[in-house]
């Protein structure tokens, strides 16, 4: 790879890594919003848990519902999974161009 190729794929793979940095920064901000809402969220979808001497009836296996609440922030996990991994990936292959990034 001359240098001109190597200046081109760097600003792609920056360009790449920025935009990954923003999709990031929206998941994260989502997975925020779902933490600050997650009461709201079982109360509309149910609670992923109990326990076998609840402390109060909303902990007990009479509300269980499974995994439906999850359903709602599994998405947003996925993606913030992924794009990590993209971004694990840009950031290496900048590092095979001797280009390092946060």
């Amino acid at each position: 790879m001359d240098e001109g190729e190597r200046t081109i794929e760097i600003e792609r793979l920056l360009k790449e890594h920025s935009e990954a940095r923003m999709r990031k920064d929206r998941l994260l901000v989502e997975m925020e919003d779902f933490v600050a809402r997650i009461h709201e969220i079982r109360a509309a979808f149910g609670n992923p848990f109990f326990y076998s001497h609840p402390e109060s009836a909303d902990e007990s296996i009479a509300n269980y519902s499974g995994f439906s609440s999850h359903d709602v922030m599994f998405p947003t996990a996925v993606g913030l999974r992924r794009v990590n991994r993209e971004l694990r990936r840009i950031s290496e292959q900048l590092r095979g161009l001797g280009v390092s990034v946060q």
